[in-house]
């Protein structure tokens, strides 16, 4: 059962109905997504004059929330936030899924996010040379990602392979909330974590972003961070997401339309530009048809070639997750 948060309002707004609607989230509480979810529910909620209810459905590298929302009933009731290039990435490195991410029906996008590596400040590491360093030595252990199989795996096995970072054990977690709990408690002594979580976890004093992973430029957040660039070429083909909201299968384009310029208020609404400038968040609002080139077949086909070129393709990858487990 998912993990499900609601705030008190009634009745929703024109072709909507009269219950509430349900905002499936397929990573755990605390995460990236479900951060950005959250701080958007009660503008949404008010465009709609309605009460949106979140929905946590996590695992499988969101796979099981994907499939969850795929079978829902398209009648409005219940959309989903999915995070392609990420998404479209683990749905494609499992063979066993038989359907297409097509399927899903477009709504909007609401902001881009991304991959940093935080560490527990009790090692005292800065950067990424330290990190290896203290790798090397034994000094610090276990390096924690966001699912077996997921985006975060391979970006996992390329720091390994292409950046020299020799860590003693990866282990893998259901999302950025997990990982960064990992790091606080020191489950682990660093992981691959979103730039939301990563700056609660900063927030907390028990961690630090010492790596972007990504293209975007972070230093307004965590100012001196460290960049994955600086050590070879850009990761960012697979580490930058976009916030894509999609209804299931068939939910008619009115209904998505509505949702649509709801979370079009919340974005530009001052509360959200406020979050964005305290956290560092990219929100941005992107329409239907923008959404929807997120995932098409040619950004499939655009991150297969990726995948090409960064391993030898997705037989490569996964050959390389088996033998791990």
């Amino acid at each position: 059962m998912g993990a499900i948060s609601a705030v008190g309002m009634s009745g929703l707004a024109g072709c909507l109905g009269d219950e509430s609607v349900t905002w499936m989230i397929p990573w755990s509480e605390g995460g990236g997504t479900d951060q950005y979810a959250r701080q958007m529910q009660p503008l949404v909620e008010e465009e709609l004059d309605g009460s949106i209810e979140i929905d946590n459905r996590e695992g499988a590298g969101s796979m099981i929330g994907s499939e969850w929302l795929l079978n829902q009933d398209a009648d409005g009731s219940v959309f989903g936030t999915v995070n392609p290039a990420g998404w479209t990435f683990t749905w494609r490195a499992d063979p066993s899924l038989d359907w297409e991410p097509s399927e899903f029906e477009p709504i909007a996008y609401s902001g881009i996010f991304g991959y940093t590596i935080i560490v527990n400040n009790d090692y005292g590491i800065e950067n990424f040379d330290e990190l290896r360093d203290g790798y090397e030595d034994g000094d610090i252990s276990g390096f924690a990602y966001q699912g077996s199989g997921s985006d975060s795996h391979l970006v996992t096995l390329l720091l390994e392979e292409e950046y020299g970072l020799n860590y003693d054990n990866a282990v893998p977690y259901d999302g950025g909330g997990p990982v960064q709990e990992a790091v606080l408690g020191d489950e682990v002594g660093a992981g691959i974590a979103t730039n939301t979580s990563a700056a609660e976890a900063v927030d907390s004093g028990e961690a630090s972003a010492i790596v972007n992973l990504m293209d975007v430029d972070l230093m307004d957040t965590f100012p001196g961070i460290d960049r994955i660039s600086n050590y070879g070429d850009s990761l960012g083909w697979l580490t930058e997401f976009y916030q894509v909201q999609v209804a299931p299968p068939g939910t008619d384009e009115d209904t998505r339309q509505e949702i649509a310029d709801a979370i079009e208020y919340a974005v530009e609404h001052e509360d959200t530009q406020e979050w964005m400038d305290e956290t560092g968040n990219i929100v941005e609002f992107g329409n239907m048809d923008e959404a929807a080139e997120r995932y098409n077949e040619a950004a499939i086909e655009e991150m297969e070639e990726n995948v090409e070129e960064a391993v030898g393709g997705f037989d490569v990858f996964l050959d390389q997750t088996e033998e791990e487990d």
